[in-house]
């Protein structure tokens, strides 16, 4: 009786699983075989009743989900194009193919599509925030966007973490291919009003490379859309405490049958401004405390260029060219006067003083030929050639003086300058085939190939009887080379409810580093591999869970492999470390959503992290920061998102972000043990005053983790922005304030070893722009192609 029990129970269950199927297919423009996103794709009865209905994601694929059997009719539909329909029988189909869509022969000229999509649509690999409709977004930066979105934290040295990983910036499915100091210029010179939306990848598939970091944030831009001849204008002008700023920029979007021409310019000029104040206490065989305080003023040049075509060859062929290039120039000089005692005693014993100017420029060239071939329905063949060129060149001259307290000199005062020029040239081929091995079985394979070459050249002058001299001990050429060869293959399968891919990735590694100088050289080699898998299991219309894990590696950025020093004051100096490895990382995690809102948490592992190494000589007063693979360090977090429709005109969203660390590291060889907790706290408002004007609030604490051996204060902010469009939403004006209290700086503590010290600093935080942006041309809609490029690792790293 209980056997029949079980069995009539089991019976029900495989019955209620089985019961519901789903539908799938892609939707492709027949003139090009483009994907074509944010397409309606509808089900039917027979008798034309809508039964249910989902939208096209980026690649065009669609799947409607717990269909119950029978007869049904599928429409798709966009605008521009004439609709398409499908009879289908469930379950006998349960993938359409690709489907094609040709464009209406009478194609409304002009229209403006203003639908509403919810902030937050989740996927099975990914979270998509649809900015555009949500988010005020004209008049700040694409830099201050990305700080209203769920996880990401950006710290006040630009650093960009999503759920404490950190983060690679994509724009339109392409990699930014630049050094991290200077995609914060680069996100800065953005109009926040260019982005459609932005997807949040927190575990990177096995597709990607294995080194672009613990995550990817991939920004899509508003020009993606559009048919025709279209574009932007825009310019701002705003103030900090200190100095002005101004930025402007043009888009231009080309779209016919065959050809895709867009360009994109940005122009952003920003001060930069900072104070810096610190106390060291010095052991020794004499205790003395230094008083710093330093003062940094200068001005921040960007121009950023992004241009290509896409012609389209035949509906299953098309060739692109992509070029992507920056040029900044920035110009700093920093006053600092340190105040020395003996510990305890108030009165000053003498005084060093320093005039430091940096002035550096960088310039970066990627050029990338692109070829697709769609070899038959549910199989695509791409090839990518790339070449990417980094030039950078820093310049540091320091003058010091030693003064008595009374003002006189104590000793003779001296001069040294630093120029490090730097070149790094990256080659890469890449090729990636897709297929259908089923109606819902997928299979991605591919390889690539890809050489780095770096090339340093430190020159360390001082100025001696009138004259620049050549420090020969501290002059020193460097030259790195790596080669990366990978393959990865990816499936992925649908079950019922159920959705899973899996994947592996196999990278090996060859370096080579060269000092003619010294006459040294080094080489390493080594083969990795990188597992990813996903499953996501659909609860029901509006509840899924997805469970994801990578492992991952995080190579040193070539900067952080320069032994260059730079100087912040006489006795502060950093450099880069060429003995520098790799770290790995296990990041696995568990999302929960419920429509826009989600709860995810997760657990990350990293050995042989990269840690600032601080080593204080209580003899000369030296303080050296140098990176090292210091340790491991662990943590769990867990990220929550809640937007909440309080009226039709007041929406409030709450964010926030916890994780728990552990870590272990050492510091020259003395062990740190550290647990701490980690908080980040936002809550955004967004009016609806009119339908042309519309404001929103950012309220922000945050208590932000250890930096090695530094220990940050919490700190809060607010930020607000109004906006007022005309004519159609053509034209917009915008009057944004960044941290309206000027709440926001960096105070810390070291105290640890022979260490004892405090750091304030302070930066230009508070913000007020006054911007007015334009739009022209036609506002028809269509999908365009988005692809990435091979070098996005490498063109990250050289920093």
């Amino acid at each position: 009786m209980k056997s029949s029990i079980f069995i009539a129970i089991l019976s029900l269950c495989l019955f209620t699983a089985t019961a519901q199927h789903q539908l799938s297919g892609t939707v492709l423009d027949r003139a090009d075989g483009s994907p074509v996103p944010f397409a309606t794709a509808a089900l039917l009865r027979t008798d034309s009743t809508v039964v249910t209905g989902v939208m096209t994601g980026d690649d065009g694929r669609f799947v409607l989900a717990d269909v119950a059997a029978g007869g049904y009719i599928v429409r798709v539909s966009f605008i521009g194009y004439e609709n398409a329909y499908s009879r289908v029988n469930v379950p006998a189909q349960s993938n359409l193919g690709e489907i094609f869509l040709s464009e209406s022969s009478h194609m409304l000229t002009d229209l403006v599509v203003r639908a509403t999509r919810p902030l937050l649509e989740p996927r099975l690999d990914r979270i998509v925030v649809n900015v555009a409709g949500n988010i005020i977004t004209t008049g700040i930066s694409v830099q201050d966007l990305l700080q209203q979105l769920p996880g990401i934290v950006i710290d006040h040295e630009d650093n960009i973490t999503l759920n404490g990983r950190p983060a690679t910036v994509w724009v339109d499915g392409r990699p930014t291919r630049l050094p991290a100091q200077q995609i914060a210029m680069m996100l800065n010179g953005m109009m926040g009003d260019v982005v459609d939306r932005v997807e949040l990848i927190t575990n990177p598939s096995a597709r990607f490379e294995a080194g672009m970091g613990g995550a990817i944030i991939n920004i899509r831009l508003r020009r993606d859309m559009t048919l025709g001849v279209n574009g932007a204008v825009q310019a701002g002008a705003g103030f900090t405490d200190h100095d002005f700023l101004y930025r402007g920029g043009l888009n231009l979007n080309y779209r016919s049958r065959q050809l895709n021409i867009f360009g994109n310019y940005g122009y952003n000029h920003f001060p930069q401004y900072g104070t810096i104040n610190q106390i060291r206490n010095y052991g020794g065989t004499m205790p003395v405390t230094f008083d710093q305080h330093a003062l940094m003023r200068g001005g921040v040049n960007n121009h950023t260029l992004r241009a290509g075509i896409d012609w389209y060859v035949s509906p299953r062929q098309t060739v692109g060219f992509l070029f992507n290039g920056g040029h900044s120039v920035v110009d700093a000089k920093i006053d600092s006067e340190t105040f020395i005692t003996r510990t305890g005693i108030p009165t000053i014993d003498s005084i060093a003083m320093a005039i430091t100017r940096n002035d550096s420029e960088f310039s970066s060239q990627m050029y990338n030929l692109n070829y697709r071939f769609a070899i038959a329905d549910g199989e695509t063949l791409t090839i990518d050639a790339d070449y990417g060129r980094v030039y950078s060149r820093t310049l540091q001259d320091m003058r010091r003086r030693f003064l008595n307290a009374d003002g006189s000199e104590l000793r003779p005062s001296t001069q040294f300058q630093y120029t490090g020029p730097r070149n790094v040239d990256i080659l890469s081929l890449r090729l990636d085939y897709e297929r259908a091995l089923s109606e819902n079985t997928r299979m991605e394979t591919g390889f690539r190939i890809g050489q780095t070459l770096t090339d340093n050249n430190i020159l360390y002058e001082n100025w001696l009887n009138g004259a620049w001299v050549k420090d020969y001990n501290q002059s020193n050429q460097f030259k790195y080379t790596e080669n990366v060869s990978a393959a990865y293959a990816t499936f992925s399968h649908r079950f019922g409810r159920f959705s899973a891919m899996a994947g592996l990735r196999a990278e090996y590694t060859y370096i080579r580093g060269e000092s003619p100088t010294m006459d040294t050289t080094f080489n390493r080699s080594y083969l990795d591999w990188f597992p990813s898998a996903f499953l996501q299991y659909q609860i029901n219309d509006r509840q899924t869970l997805n469970l994801s894990y990578s492992r991952r590696i995080m190579r040193p950025g070539f900067g952080q492999l320069n032994p260059f020093r730079m100087y912040l004051d006489p006795f502060t100096y950093f450099s880069g470390n060429p003995d520098l490895n790799p770290n790995y990382r296990h990041q696995i995690e568990l999302r929960y959503n419920i429509g826009g809102p989600f709860v995810s948490v997760g657990y990350t592992n990293v050995q042989d992290i990269f840690q600032q190494s601080i080593f204080q000589n209580d003899e000369t007063n030296i303080t050296s920061l140098i990176p090292n693979n210091s340790g491991t360090d662990q943590w769990v977090h867990m990220q929550l998102s809640i937007p909440v429709p309080v009226t039709n005109w007041y929406m409030v969203r709450f964010d926030n972000f916890i994780a728990y660390s552990w870590v272990n590291v050492h510091n020259y060889g003395e062990q740190f043990k550290n647990e701490y907790l980690r908080i980040q706290a936002s809550l955004f408002h967004n009016f609806t005053i009119l339908p042309t004007l519309r404001a929103n609030v950012q309220m922000t604490w945050d208590r932000p983790p250890w930096m090695g051996l530094i220990q940050p204060n919490s700190f809060w902010f607010v930020n607000a922005q109004v906006e007022k469009t005309f004519f159609d939403r053509r034209l917009s004006l915008s009057l944004a304030c960044n941290d309206i209290f000027k709440s926001r700086e960096f105070k810390g503590r070291v105290n640890f070893s022979n260490i004892d010290q405090t750091i304030r600093e302070t930066f230009a935080s508070r913000q007020v722009i006054l911007t007015a942006r334009y739009s022209f041309g036609s506002q028809q809609i269509r999908g365009a192609r988005n692809r990435s490029v091979g070098i996005e690792d490498e063109m990250r790293r050289a920093n």
